[in-house]
């Protein structure tokens, strides 16, 4: 039981879904387990937009999708990317403040322009390759693999309150049980050249998390949703260059 609970604690932090009952999270949450699955939800929608609306540019398509999941995640994703860059712009003393900054600015505004770019940019190169439906439906899924990881395993910034959260209501394991059901997803779908690019994209992510990491002395929730923008980036661009 604790362990299907750890699904609707997953759809608590990650989207706006309003659920019928909040779990208390009096023991560890298996939440992280159920990150890629979640993961799944989005890369279903995006898979939708991408097979059923056919007589619309491919390009609408994209903006479609991406503003589903905006609408279901609140946008946090999106927010975060925009914040690590604010913070990533300012001098160092001051990177947590502007980091922290209700105002988005001129840096962050920036980095999501090229960031949705560059989404629908992928969808257009995608479009064109034999299984695109498959390569648009891991991103979710693999960028939600990322942050379980980067949770169980990458200390949280003292400033941030996921620190305390992280120590008292996430199981590490369940990060283990999201690797597994993703490689077997990935195994399932593409063989040795799917297994290739998880390697490619989790050197990616590795290289990612541990930049922001030292930046800000810590993980923290921006670096998080940042995280889940650039995997997804990063995993349509490796399914086509792998899949062109």
């Amino acid at each position: 039981m604790v362990i299907i609970t750890g699904l609707f604690d997953a759809l608590s932090i990650l989207t706006r879904i309003p659920l019928s009952g909040e779990s208390e999270w009096t023991t560890r949450t298996w939440a992280l387990a159920w990150f890629p699955v979640v993961g799944a939800l989005f890369g279903a929608l995006w898979m939708i937009w991408f097979q059923l609306f056919p007589g619309l540019p491919i390009s609408l398509r994209a903006v479609g999708a991406l503003t589903t999941e905006i609408i279901l995640t609140g946008g946090l994703h999106w927010d975060g990317w925009a914040d690590v860059f604010d913070g990533w712009a300012a001098r160092a003393e001051k990177r947590d403040q502007a980091r922290k900054d209700s105002r988005i600015g001129t840096i962050g505004v920036l980095w999501v322009v090229l960031a949705v770019a560059a989404f629908i940019g992928l969808w257009v190169q995608v479009d064109v390759i034999q299984g695109a439906r498959v390569i648009v439906f891991m991103a979710p899924v693999l960028a939600r693999t990322a942050i379980a990881v980067g949770l169980a395993v990458i200390p949280a910034s003292s400033q941030s309150q996921l620190a305390k959260w992280t120590q008292d209501h996430v199981n590490a394991r369940g990060a283990v049980i999201a690797v597994m059901i993703t490689l077997a997803v990935i195994a399932g779908f593409w063989g040795w050249k799917g297994i290739l690019g998880l390697g490619i994209i989790a050197v990616g992510d590795t290289l990612f998390l541990e930049y922001w990491r030292r930046l800000f002395n810590g993980l923290n929730g921006d670096v998080l949703g940042a995280t889940v923008i650039f995997t997804e980036l990063l995993s349509l661009s490796v399914g086509i260059g792998l899949w062109r």
